[in-house]
């Protein structure tokens, strides 16, 4: 390796990281997901673009050997830190809770899916495959590929759809990670046969008990370690996030070598490593924000644009390859989604707004094709078809689930409720469970009968997931068993209560919400009001110089009555296209 060599890997990376930051900062402004932007960055420095307008400068930056062994050295840690984000948005707690709900929706969309990848990898022509004679392993593949979620994207959406707190959102998590763990095993175990191109059943039973010794090694003796470790350095607030960020790359990296070295991805070793991470109480909602803004900033733009680097997506793009291999996964994931929510007990529209959440497949299908590229199992065809099938799944997921259970959405109801609930104007508790019971209280006689109940039910669920939203506000809430209608609470705490929000700021305002049983999509839509009334700064602001329970009301009413004049332009300028 000579300094030129350095020197071009130095450039070739600056360039990445710089093109894919800029057009992806472009694909956000414009509502599409960051991903897009990264790829076209690639795809415009690659051989599609560069490679034909100026071929001299894409050989000397990107394909010179050194420095793509260099490149490809950088892209193969990113892809392990993608999986460890990934494996820290798995929260066992949430699946555990879920229960048959969470069973039944996964099952089905999973083996719906698997049944169609399998049902397309047997159909396609020999022309689609790169050894024809090994047809069942490539039909496992696509069946695996086709029946993965994407958990990045996923809580992405529901973030940004105020769905993430909600039991419909925390329902499509708990599937989602159920599908993705058993993808990645499966996958895991399908790598060495993909390389060697036969599937020995003696190997495959070895390489799969060492990985399950793995897995139960992280998430017990690991998880156990983790927790001491992190508690000790969360208690130095200064320095916790950059020194919890060390300590999770580097377990990234020896899990990553783990289950490199028993003849699995190192990427399911990074995984693992994300879900014993994630599981761990001991780390705050704030440090995993830090994580993931430190691996999404830095690795991810350059993985995602060095995908264009590999393929001339011109010359591979297959109309009718891109239209199977979507419908397919759409059709299969969306019907499997929805009626297995639909058996764990929730009406038609909610369970259609659960097989959409879970249609999104993103990044995790992106580095699962690329896998299988390196491998030499697919063509550069089905990669692109792949590709493209998880930017459209994602795009599509948010747009049908807000139009699914955001039908009706008006902020007055919570001003409503509001005025019929409780209001505490200084809240004594300094801690959720003490601010939760001193709301339940409040409430009197509006929850003669189930008042325990009430309270049991909200510190569960605020076990389950911190209802911490960020800026200084707060939503614990839960159904509950009697209830025949929503009722609300707020209460405005001086100091804020640590509810554990990503953007690690204490509550100063904390609503509590008690909703009857099964009554999902109006749970939605009330989070959903409550988030968006206070909303700006000066709503907030208005609500916590609020005395009496009439004055927090007229404030929220005010903030809705801005929201709706905000939508005057936008409905006009619909009604005219």
């Amino acid at each position: 390796m000579t300094e030129s060599d350095v020197l071009v890997f130095l450039l070739s990376l600056a360039i990445l990281l710089g093109t894919a930051k800029v057009l992806g900062e472009l694909a956000r402004t414009a509502g599409l997901p960051l991903v897009v932007g990264e790829i076209a960055a690639g795809i415009l420095l690659g051989p599609t673009a560069l490679g034909r307008l100026a071929p001299r400068a894409h050989e000397w930056l990107f394909a010179a050997p050194s420095p793509a062994k260099m490149i490809g050295g950088f892209t193969s840690v990113a892809v392990v830190l993608l999986l460890v984000v990934a494996g820290i948005e798995v929260d066992l707690e949430v699946v555990k809770r879920r229960g048959k709900s969470a069973l039944f929706t996964s099952i089905l969309g999973i083996l719906l899916p698997l049944g169609g990848g399998v049902l397309l990898g047997y159909l396609l022509p020999d022309s689609d495959l790169v050894q024809p004679d090994h047809r069942s392993l490539f039909a496992l593949f696509i069946g695996v590929a086709l029946s993965i979620s994407a958990l990045p994207v996923i809580a992405k959406t529901l973030l940004d759809l105020g769905l993430f707190k909600t039991e419909v959102g925390l329902l499509v998590m708990a599937a989602a990670m159920i599908n993705d763990l058993v993808g990645w095993l499966a996958f895991s175990v399908l790598v060495g046969p993909m390389r060697g191109g036969v599937l020995e059943l003696r190997t495959v039973a070895i390489v799969f008990g060492l990985t399950v010794g793995f897995v139960a090694v992280c998430l017990l003796a690991g998880r156990w370690l983790v927790d001491r470790v992190f508690a000790r350095i969360e208690g130095e607030p200064g320095t916790a996030p950059g020194r919890l960020l060390s300590v999770v790359i580097l377990l990234a990296l020896f899990g990553a070598a783990a289950t490199q070295a028993i003849g699995i991805h190192a990427v399911f070793g990074g995984f693992v490593v994300g879900v014993m991470v994630g599981d761990s109480h001991k780390l705050k909602t704030r440090t995993r924000v830090v994580i993931e803004d430190f691996v999404m900033n830095v690795f991810a733009p350059v993985f995602f644009a060095s995908l264009g680097l590999r393929v001339d997506f011109a010359r591979a793009f297959d109309l009718r390859l891109c239209v199977l291999v979507f419908t397919i996964a759409t059709v299969a994931k969306v019907v499997g989604g929805s009626l297995g929510a639909r058996a764990g007990g929730l009406a038609w529209k909610e369970a259609g707004a659960v097989g959409f959440g879970l249609n999104a497949r993103g990044a995790m299908e992106i580095i699962l094709a690329l896998l299988a590229l390196d491998a030499g199992l697919i063509r550069e065809q089905l990669f692109v078809a792949l590709v493209v099938m998880a930017i459209g799944t994602s795009l599509l997921s948010g747009p049908v689930m807000k139009k699914l259970l955001y039908a009706r959405g008006p902020e007055e109801e919570v001003v409503t409720l509001l005025r019929e609930g409780a209001f505490i104007a200084a809240l004594k508790a300094t801690n959720p469970n003490d601010a939760i019971h001193e709301l339940v209280r409040s409430l009197g006689s509006l929850l003669t009968g189930v008042k325990r109940d009430a309270r049991e039910a909200v510190l569960e669920r605020e076990r389950t997931a911190p209802t911490g939203l960020g800026d200084e506000v707060a939503i614990p809430h839960a159904a509950v068993e009697g209830l025949t209608k929503p009722i609300l609470a707020l209460g405005l705490s001086p100091r804020g209560i640590d509810f554990d929000a990503p953007d690690g700021r204490p509550a100063r305002l904390v609503f509590l919400l008690l909703m009857p049983p099964r009554a999902y999509e109006r749970e939605v839509r009330v989070l959903a009001s409550i988030s968006r009334s206070v909303f700006d700064e000066r709503a907030r602001s208005a609500v916590l110089h609020a005395d009496t329970l009439l004055d927090a009301a007229d404030a929220l009413a005010k903030s809705a009555a801005r929201i709706r004049e905000s939508m005057k332009p936008a409905r006009a300028s619909l009604a005219d296209m």
